[in-house]
This record gives structure tokens, sequence and C-alpha cells, in this order.
């Protein structure tokens, strides 16, 4: 039995590379101000995996403290965002921006989060549960 091959990635540039062994523990749309503006975009696809199945490969991503234990990592040379940790919250996890998966095809996005600062020309149409903030811990 052959084991799974791990999900790769990089930035725009290629510059800075991953890989990320096993499936993700969530895929999720992020509508919050922070990664509207890190992105340029609505929103942000991010894919969460345990911080020790992820592999640095290549050049190391620049890292900038976005709020107070939250950390945003991203290409220095072409700016692409890549990565998403909480020191506070959730130490042990990492979440990288989908749209850097090389296979993301393969990921199945589950809900929205922080829909409270959703653009009001986004829609919302695909029937995933849509939480104001962070889903509620069951």
């Amino acid at each position: 039995m052959s084991e799974a091959k791990p999900f790769t990635g990089a930035c725009l540039c290629g510059a800075v590379r991953f890989e990320a062994q096993g499936a993700p523990l969530g895929v999720n749309h992020c509508h919050c101000a922070q990664c509207q503006r890190a992105s340029g975009a609505a929103m942000l696809t991010w894919a969460t995996w345990p911080r020790a199945s992820v592999r640095m490969l290549g050049t190391a991503a620049a890292e900038f403290e976005s709020s107070p234990g939250v950390w945003r990592s991203f290409c220095a040379r072409c700016g692409s965002t890549l990565f998403w940790r909480r020191e506070g919250r959730r130490p042990e996890e990492i979440d990288i921006a989908a749209g850097t998966i090389d296979q993301a095809d393969a990921l199945t996005p589950s809900e929205h989060i922080f829909v409270k600062s959703r653009r009001r020309w986004m829609p919302l149409c695909d029937g995933l549960p849509a939480y104001p903030e962070y889903r509620p811990k069951a």
C-alpha cells in the first residue's frame, strides 16, 4: 500500500514552496476584513493542516503579525498570501491559502466564516453554513 501524495503549492513567483501531508482538517471561506486586505479579494479560502504536517521548501516566507498572536505569511518577492496561524487559539494548526495549492480542486470548503464583514455584493449562494465569526464550538 502506497502512502498518499502530499498536497503541494507555491507562491506566484515560485520562490516559496511547501508540501502538506494528509488531508486538510478543514476548508473554509473567510470574509474577515484582514483577509480581504491581505488578499485584495472579497474573501480568502483557507485549508487547515496540523503544523507538523506542513514542510517548507525553497525560500522562507516573510511573516507579519496582523493582530496580537495572529501571523500572516507571504512571499517577500511577489507578495502572494500564503499562510495564517494563530498562537493562542490553535497554535498546532496552520492555514494555507487554497489558491496557492497545486491540488486546490481536491479541496471541499465546508463553511463561510466572519460573514459579518462580508462585502454585500458577494452573495452566499453555495448553501454552506455561514457564521458571523468563527464556527461555534460544538
